[in-house]
């Protein structure tokens, strides 16, 4: 019964049952697989001038480091296809985030297979789009970098999880995702300052019970081990573990991608 009740859920978002309208054809996100060569090309254009905040081409290297990388501007529909995704994620927009989700997508924790079960398992429904707990989960994901594998037919996000080394165990370290991030000597504003590190893979010993908000966001702080034997806390925004929510991106088409996973865990 519950399937069948996840998949009357779904058609109900997309507007063919129980007398719902179908979503407008204007919706603000608008697939890639529906944009003109030239108007692809201008897009791309005008969403890298919008962005601030872009990430390195191509990853350093370094020894105990794992710098950002986001491969995604160097594939114009891609690039496209992922802004957009971002305005729909930004906006709330049900609607839009099913038009570029595979309906084959892998959903870590959920009940069914498929579109069903990312609808079923994060409530995706519009009458309470503003509070879905989908929406920072993905922002922050399709803001992180990445990198394209399956000779480019396949970006895998955030840089961190697509990158990490392999010789580290995945659920034993964590990767410091900021540039010249404090380390403390107790998990609170006002303790000493152990190291000032930037990007370092450190152990990952424990998340804490305190919380804090700085900047007007709350995170608890990390209890971490660096790779020269200190060991220290870390506000929580600047650590990062690649066992964490990851997304899979794939090319359905010449000019088409679709998001195929959505996981977290081992």
């Amino acid at each position: 019964m519950r399937g069948c009740t996840t998949i009357l859920v779904f058609l109900f978002i997309l507007g063919y049952g129980c007398g719902g309208d179908a979503p407008p054809a204007d919706t603000a996100t608008e697939t890639v697989s529906r944009v003109p060569p030239d108007s692809l090309r201008q897009l791309y254009r005008q969403y890298r001038l919008m962005r601030t905040d872009t990430l390195p081409a191509r990853q350093v290297q370094e020894r105990h480091k794992l710098y950002p990388v986001d491969e995604a501007p160097t594939d114009t529909a891609f690039f496209v296809f992922r802004e957009q995704l971002l305005q729909a994620v930004q906006q709330h927009d049900v609607f839009a985030l099913l038009d570029a989700v595979d309906k084959d997508i892998r959903v870590s924790g959920a009940a069914e297979p498929g579109v069903a079960g990312l609808v079923s398992h994060y409530g995706l429904t519009p009458a309470a789009a503003d509070s879905l707990p989908i929406w920072p989960i993905l922002e922050e994901l399709l803001k992180a970098g990445g990198t394209f594998s399956d000779n480019g037919r396949a970006f895998t996000a955030p840089y961190y999880a697509a990158t990490w080394p392999e010789a580290l165990p995945k659920n034993e370290y964590a990767a410091i995702t900021g540039s010249g991030v404090r380390i403390r000597s107790a998990p609170n504003l006002s303790s000493d300052i152990v190291k000032t590190v930037s990007y370092e893979l450190a152990r990952y010993l424990e998340t804490t019970d305190q919380t804090e908000v700085i900047g007007g966001e709350t995170h608890p702080w990390s209890r971490i081990e660096l790779s020269g034997g200190k060991v220290g806390f870390v506000y929580g925004k600047f650590v990062a573990r690649p066992t964490g929510y990851r997304a899979r991106f794939e090319k359905t088409g010449p000019q088409q991608w679709a998001m195929t996973q959505l996981i977290h865990g081992k």
